[in-house]
């Protein structure tokens, strides 16, 4: 069961950086390699799965040192985390109704 944390761990933690990366990484990347805005097509990652697999390997692994650590890292910078989702709706809540009625 030891292999089969690990490899959860692994590719959610993959899929934790891959999601960050495609949310606050990449844009920045390309516009300073000189492509145009209109250039850049809007990809997103894979929602809620590699917050889920980092949480279901941790039972297994959580003898290694520090790997609660990580994985609060891992899960906090996943942007297509749960979290995230109840984040970015509240935003909505209190900033979408105020900025659309000063128009």
């Amino acid at each position: 069961m030891v292999i089969v944390g690990w490899i959860l761990f692994c590719l959610g933690g993959y899929l934790c950086v891959s999601n960050f990366y495609l949310s606050f990484v990449r844009y920045p990347i390309l516009r300073l390699s000189g492509r145009a805005k209109d250039d850049i097509e809007n990809v997103t990652g894979i929602p809620v799965i590699a917050s889920a697999m980092v949480v279901i390997g941790l039972p297994f692994i959580r003898h290694v040192p520090y790997m609660s650590l990580a994985s609060i890292i891992l899960i906090a910078i996943d942007t297509g985390g749960i979290h995230w989702f109840f984040v970015s709706m509240l935003y909505q809540l209190c900033f979408w109704n105020k900025k659309n009625h000063n128009k």
